[in-house]
């Protein structure tokens, strides 16, 4: 398949924003179009398609859910803020 300086013209114009001005435009699109249709001449009846280039094997730890009961002194604990009233205190945002 080959396309024209007319064909070429006509989709610079309607469907891109190729510049149509180029000397080298036409030879450019017909040797990429030449391209496809070599690729198109490739047997691949028994071929596997390729999605992805990685194996998407999960690597990832299961979920399990590990119930313990931590008390509310505890979870307070854990925080460099002062504790108030069983709420950890922060500064003031609102100046």
């Amino acid at each position: 398949m080959s396309l024209t300086q007319d064909q070429i013209t006509q989709i610079a114009e309607n469907l891109s924003k190729i510049p149509a001005t180029n000397p080298n435009i036409e030879s450019d699109l017909n040797n990429i179009l030449k391209y496809f249709d070599l690729l198109q001449e490739v047997d691949t009846e028994n071929v596997t398609p390729t999605y992805s280039v990685i194996s998407k094997k999960n690597i990832l730890r299961k979920d399990e859910l590990i119930e313990k009961e931590i008390s509310r002194e505890e979870l307070l604990s854990c925080s460099n803020q002062q504790v108030v009233a069983d709420q950890i205190a922060v500064n003031n945002i609102m100046k």
